[in-house]
C-alpha cells in the first residue's frame, strides 16, 4: 500500500487492553473472583457501544461517551444484583482513563513516527478521555480525534471524515488502524484504507466492506508502511 501521511488509531480496541485492564480494578472494589469480573467487564463494554449507538440512532445530540460509560456500568450492576456506592461508580468510570496499553502498543505507535507518518488517536471516546489515555505513549500522537467534534460516534462517516474535516489531510492519505469488525466497516465505507488488528480472531459482519489488511497483533504495523 502507498505510505499514508497520517496513520490513525482506534484507541479504546486496537491499542489498549480493557479486559485485562478492568478485571483486577473490577475484582477489587466489588469483590469478585477475576472470572465474574470478566463477565461483568465484557457486558459493560457491549453495553458501553449499544448506548453509543443508540445516540446515533436517536439524532438528539452525541450522549459524552464518560455518561455512555455510566449508564452501562448501572445496567450491568442492576443486571446482576450489584449495589455500587457513588464513590466507586465516579471511581469505576474514571478506571477508563487509565487503561493500559497492548504489549507492543507503545513500541508499535513510536515506529510509525519513525517511519515518518503522523500518528493520531480516532476514537469514539470523549476528547478529555483520549487526551488521559495518550499519556500511557512514550511517543505520544501528533493528534487526538475524537468523536466528540464529529458529534457522532462510529461507525459514522463524520468520525472518519476528521482527518480531512479538522486536519485537511486527503482520505487516500490516511491509513486507519481498526481493532474491531465494526470500525473496520466503518474506515472502508467512508472511503479510508484500513488494517485490522484482529487480536481476537473475529470475523466480519458484513463481508462488502473488507479491510485492506488482517494482521493479528499490532506488532505487524509498522512494516506495511
Amino acid at each position: 500500500m502507498p505510505k499514508p501521511k497520517l496513520v490513525t488509531f482506534d484507541v479504546y480496541m486496537a491499542l489498549l487492553d480493557i479486559e485485562g485492564s478492568l478485571v483486577p480494578v473490577i475484582a477489587d472494589r466489588l469483590n469478585m473472583t477475576a472470572n465474574t469480573a470478566a463477565t461483568f467487564v465484557r457486558t459493560w463494554r457491549a453495553k458501553q457501544m449499544e448506548r453509543a449507538a443508540i445516540s446515533n440512532s436517536l439524532d438528539k445530540g452525541r450522549t459524552s461517551f464518560r455518561d455512555a460509560t455510566g449508564m452501562a456500568l448501572d445496567y450491568v450492576a442492576g443486571r446482576n444484583d450489584v449495589e455500587i456506592f457513588p464513590e466507586t461508580r465516579e471511581a469505576l468510570i474514571r478506571a477508563w482513563d487509565k487503561l493500559n496499553p497492548w504489549p507492543e502498543a507503545n513500541e508499535v505507535v513510536g515506529a510509525v513516527k519513525a517511519k515518518g507518518c503522523m500518528t493520531a488517536i480516532l476514537s469514539n471516546g470523549d476528547q478529555a478521555m483520549l487526551e488521559a489515555v495518550a499519556h500511557n505513549f512514550a511517543s505520544g500522537f501528533d493528534h487526538i480525534l475524537s468523536s466528540e467534534t464529529a458529534g457522532k460516534y462510529k461507525p459514522h462517516p463524520a468520525v472518519y471524515n476528521l482527518p480531512t474535516t479538522v486536519l485537511g489531510i486527503d482520505k487516500m492519505d490516511v491509513l486507519h488502524i481498526a481493532g474491531s469488525a465494526n470500525d473496520v466497516l466503518g474506515a472502508v465505507a467512508a472511503g479510508i484504507a484500513c488494517v485490522w488488528s484482529n487480536r481476537h480472531g473475529d470475523i466480519l459482519l458484513d463481508p462488502a466492506y473488507p479491510p485492506t489488511t488482517i494482521i493479528s497483533d499490532l506488532t505487524g504495523v509498522p512494516d506495511l508502511l
